[in-house]
């Protein structure tokens, strides 16, 4: 008699073991999984796709619950990066009935930990013998996820660390679990009118970038040190662990060992001071990533806030992490500025400095459309979610241009924050809270020492042009002579437009002002004393010297103002 174990479908292990080394799997491996999805699927009663019910009809409520049931439990079952791809889909309760979003979310976080020696093995080819490498390392994992488990350690010196390890294998099943779920996302895109309706394939692309992103240790070590030194910077009360570098690669991290309790661990019963005040300081401080640093922590579900035992709250888990560029992040501040201000045309004004529309003329419309999405959507009382977002890229979509991805991404991680707050503080006045730090945070740019570093951020982007000066204002006088010179002039249309060209006029008549009385100056002061003059030549000489620095000064002003609009 043939044993039934043969025709089992393939487990887990079997494919992290086919895939040690970070082997691609082989065509046969991947064809394998894919029918153990289908199965899986089948026998969870998620076929024919079509009949799924993602509606709100009340009606149906049992049907939903029972399908949503089938789901999970084939997920749990599945593994891999569909453990984790069903997690996050839990979070979007913009687009989920509430019977899917509540099964989802009892996905379970913990799974069976790797193998002992795999994951002894993979230690010693990244960093070394965990025998030598540290005083003490638990091989039992605090905890283990689809992607890494977590080991506790200790440093020679006595440090408590915490290791991260990616499951040996783990890489080469995601690839291959991201290309079954954007099969079945198409299959679900052809079969339900209401995933169409939600976009279900775009919303598994960026899922399956932020499963292949949380596969890059790498790059999360890099976004721990630059959270860190950003919030060591601001000194605002939330804790970012320290990252040991030469104890971490692309499979490996090593940081500061964090103790307290989760979010998700406090509120399991109810809501809390001591929540609710370690909330506040983490609001604050991602309000600052967002609009100061331009640095944000982009993942910051229940799980990934610690509160530390003398109540201060501190992250983890930065897989997830959002980098905005010099000009992105000035735009923010603008439009956080003209949004707490309530002014829909500054708004407006600032969006339209980096998303210009494809066709001018529709400037007037694009703008009310804006105004009422601010209105209907940002209004007191309204709920930021991630539909808020895919809304307002909607807007700016339907007027033939769009939002920079960093900044939708920046939208979601305050739209996932939200949820978070929501779930775990629900006295808080969440815009009113947000409204009052981002006041503060925009006042504290105002103080004499942020004033000076950016007066003297701007002066610095200022030098390369005073030094070619010379040598252009010769080129002038040159062909001035000759003759030669000519000038082409563009009659522009464009209302901004006009508005650059009489700030370059506006500087650059500054700066030759400011040459002029600087020349002057120095005749000034070479000119011998003669007395019986109205007025002294030393004395005329300050006189024309002060007009100058007034010149530069102004058109350096000028030019810091006229960068941080662009």
């Amino acid at each position: 008699m043939t044993s039934s174990s043969m025709f089992a479908p393939p487990r887990f292990a079997d494919f992290a073991a086919a895939a040690a080394g970070e082997k691609p799997l082989s065509a046969r491996a991947r064809r394998a999984r894919f029918w153990q999805i289908i199965r899986l699927a089948r026998t969870h009663k998620l076929f024919p796709i079509r009949r799924l019910d993602f509606t709100a009809n009340p009606e149906t409520s049992a049907l939903r619950a029972a399908q949503a049931r089938g789901l999970r439990t084939a997920l749990e079952t599945a593994g891999g990066g569909f453990i984790k791809a069903g997690q996050l889909l839990s979070t979007r309760d913009d687009l989920l009935p509430t019977e899917w979003v509540a099964e989802l979310s009892r996905l379970q976080k913990e799974v069976s930990p790797a193998p002992t020696d795999a994951v002894h093995a993979l230690l010693e080819r990244e960093i070394g013998d965990r025998r030598t490498t540290f005083a003490t390392f638990d091989d039992e994992p605090m905890a283990a996820a689809s992607i890494a488990q977590v080991h506790r350690a200790t440093l020679k010196d006595g440090t408590q660390v915490a290791v991260k390890i990616q499951r040996p294998g783990i890489v080469a099943l995601i690839e291959c679990d991201i290309d079954i779920m954007l099969r079945i996302a198409r299959w679900i895109m052809r079969g339900s009118k209401q995933a169409r309706q939600f976009g279900a394939l775009d919303i598994a692309r960026q899922y399956a970038d932020d499963l292949m992103r949380q596969t890059d240790f790498g790059r999360e070590g890099s976004n721990l040190e630059g959270l860190r030194a950003a919030s060591v910077k601001a000194n605002d009360g939330l804790h970012i662990p320290k990252l040991f570098a030469e104890l971490s690669t692309e499979r490996v991290i090593t940081m500061e060992f964090v103790s307290g309790d989760t979010i998700s661990s406090l509120t399991r019963g109810s809501s809390s001071n001591r929540v609710d005040n370690a909330l506040k300081i983490v609001l604050r401080s991602f309000l600052r990533q967002l609009v100061i640093d331009g640095v944000f922590h982009a993942d910051l579900h229940p799980g990934n806030i610690i509160i530390r035992p003398d109540g201060s709250p501190a992250l983890i888990d930065f897989g997830s992490v959002g980098r905005l560029d010099r000009d992105l992040n000035r735009t923010v501040q603008d439009l956080a500025i003209a949004f707490l201000q309530g002014d829909t045309r500054r708004v407006a004004d600032a969006a339209l400095e980096i998303m210009p529309l494809a066709n001018s003329a529709d400037e007037p419309a694009f703008r009310r459309d804006l105004a009422s999405f601010i209105t209907n959507e940002l209004g007191d009382g309204s709920r930021v979610t991630l539909r808020t977002v895919d809304r307002a890229v909607e807007v700016f979509t339907r007027w033939g241009t769009a939002l920079p991805a960093d900044l939708v991404a920046a939208g979601r991680a305050y739209a996932i924050f939200e949820g978070t707050l929501r779930t775990a503080a629900p006295r808080l006045d969440i815009l009113a809270e947000s409204r009052a730090a981002a006041e503060g945070l925009i006042a504290s740019q105002f103080s004499p020492r942020s004033l000076a570093g950016t007066i003297g951020r701007g002066a610095l982007g200022m030098l390369p042009g005073m030094r070619r000066m010379p040598e252009q204002v010769g080129r002038i006088v040159g062909d001035l002579s000759d003759g030669n010179l000519t000038v082409n002039i563009r009659l522009f249309a464009n209302e901004r437009d006009r508005k650059v060209i009489t700030g370059v006029v506006r500087r650059v008549s500054g700066v030759t002002l400011g040459g002029a009385f600087a020349i002057g100056s120095l005749v000034m002061f070479s000119v011998p004393d003669v007395s019986g003059g109205v007025i002294a030549p030393a004395t005329a000489g300050l006189v024309l010297a002060g007009g100058a620095v007034a010149a530069f000064v102004t058109a350096a002003i000028d030019t810091i103002i006229a960068r941080g609009r662009r």
